[in-house]
C-alpha cells in the first residue's frame, strides 16, 4: 500500500502555486540522515499472511529517485497530458493543456513518470533480519525472509479526466517488497502478547502487538451468521452486517464480483466506520447491498487493532509515541507501527427484483 513518506513531501511542493525547485530547500535538510519506516502487521488467523516492510525515507531534495523520467519505458503517448497529470480541455469546462501537454515526450507529473514501481524498490531494505517473539519468554514464533513481490495494491493506469476521475477503467497492479513468514513455530493464541524483532546493521527496533480476532458477521439479534451465503434482492435495502471487538474500532470493506470458480473481479473498496456498539462492547459495522447489481458478490471485512487503525486514520505526527509502539535499544521512537489485523469472508448472492423491469 502506498504509504512511502516522501511521497507526501513531494505532494506538498507540487501544490505550490509557484513552481520551486526542491534543490532551493538542500540548505534545510543538510544534516538529516535517512531513517527506517516499518509496518509490521500480524494476521492471527492465518499467519502466513503476515508481513512487514522495512523502508528507508528520503530527502524531498533526492532527485536520483524523483528524476521526472520514465526510467521503466512504459510511457505512451496517452500518457502526454502535462504536469497536472490531467487532460487539458479547450471549451472552458475545466483546465486548459498545460505545461509539456502533447509535447511528444515525458513530462514530471504526467502517468508513468516517476510511478510506484519506479520509486518503491528503491526504498526497500532487504538486509534485516525479522522474526516474531512471544512477548514472555522471548521464545520464537515466525521467522520472516525477505521477498521483493510480498505484496500488491491496484492503481487507475492512465491520465485524468478533468472533473470526472479516472480517465480510464483500466487498472494495474503495483507490487512492493517486504518480509513474509517462512518458517511458523506453533499456533497463535489471542491470550498471549508478542513482539516482532527487526535487526539492521545499524539497530535493533522491537514493537509488541496483541493478536486481534477477525470479526463476525451476525444477523437482526446481532448472533453469529451461519449461512456460506446471503441471499437478498436487489434494491431492498437489505444490510450485511458484522461485529468486531472493542480494540478493532475501524475496518476495511472489500466487494468483489465472482466471476468464475477461481475468478474475482473487483468493485470497491473503501474504509468504513461503526454504526454502533453492542452492550458488550463490541462495534457494529453494516454495508448495504442494494447499491450492486444481481450475482454473488464476495465481501471481505478486514479490521486492524486501535494501534494500527491509528496509525491510519490519527492526525498526530508519526514520530509522536502515542501513534508509533517502534522502539530502539535507546527508547527512542521508530517510525511507523507493529499492529494486528484480521479479515473475514462473507458471500453474498443478489437476487433480481421481480418489480423490475
Amino acid at each position: 500500500m502506498n504509504r512511502a513518506l516522501p511521497l507526501l513531501g513531494l505532494i506538498l511542493l507540487l501544490g505550490c502555486q509557484e513552481q520551486l525547485s526542491i534543490a532551493e530547500f538542500e540548505d534545510e535538510f543538510r544534516d538529516y540522515r535517512t531513517e527506517l519506516r516499518i509496518e509490521a502487521i500480524l494476521d492471527p488467523v492465518n499467519p502466513w499472511n503476515s508481513i512487514v516492510r522495512v523502508d528507508r525515507t528520503i530527502l524531498i531534495t533526492d532527485t536520483t529517485l524523483f528524476n521526472g523520467r520514465d526510467d521503466d519505458g512504459d510511457w505512451t503517448l496517452a500518457d502526454d497530458v502535462g504536469a497536472d497529470g490531467i487532460v487539458g480541455v479547450t471549451d472552458g469546462f475545466g483546465p486548459p493543456p498545460d505545461e509539456g501537454e502533447g509535447n511528444g515526450r515525458p513530462d514530471p507529473g504526467e502517468p508513468h513518470v516517476d510511478e510506484y514501481d519506479e520509486i518503491l524498490p528503491q526504498l526497500h531494505d532487504s538486509t534485516a533480519t525479522v522474526t516474531l517473539v512471544e512477548l514472555e519468554t522471548g521464545a520464537p514464533v515466525i521467522d520472516f525472509v525477505w521477498n521483493p513481490q510480498a505484496d500488491s495494491f491496484l492503481v487507475a493506469d492512465g491520465p485524468l479526466e478533468a472533473g470526472f476521475g479516472p480517465g480510464t477503467d483500466k487498472f494495474v497492479m503495483v507490487t512492493y517488497g517486504g518480509y513474509h513468514p517462512v518458517a511458523i513455530y506453533g499456533t497463535i493464541s489471542y491470550d498471549k502478547r508478542y513482539e516482532f524483532l527487526i535487526i539492521t546493521d545499524e539497530q535493533r527496533i522491537t514493537g509488541p502487538v496483541e493478536p486481534l480476532r477477525p470479526p463476525t458477521f451476525i444477523d437482526d439479534l446481532e448472533s453469529p451468521l451461519l449461512v456460506d451465503t446471503i441471499e437478498v434482492t436487489a434494491g431492498s435495502g437489505d444490510l450485511v452486517r458484522w461485529r468486531t471487538e472493542p480494540d478493532a474500532t475501524v475496518f476495511w470493506v472489500l466487494v468483489e464480483k465472482v466471476v468464475g470458480p477461481d475468478s474475482l473481479e473487483f468493485v470497491v473498496s473503501s474504509p468504513n466506520g461503526p454504526t454502533g456498539q453492542a452492550q458488550d462492547g463490541d462495534w457494529i459495522g453494516e454495508g448495504v447491498l442494494s447499491f450492486f447489481f444481481p450475482g454473488l458478490y464476495r465481501w471481505t471485512v478486514t479490521v486492524p487493532n486501535r494501534a494500527y487503525g491509528a496509525y491510519f486514520y490519527s492526525n498526530l505526527p508519526m514520530r509522536d509515541e502515542q501513534l508509533s509502539n517502534l522502539r530502539d535499544d535507546d527508547g527512542n521512537v521508530v517510525l511507523g507501527i507493529a499492529g494486528s489485523s484480521a479479515a473475514k469472508v462473507q458471500y453474498v448472492r443478489i437476487l433480481k427484483n421481480p418489480d423490475s423491469p
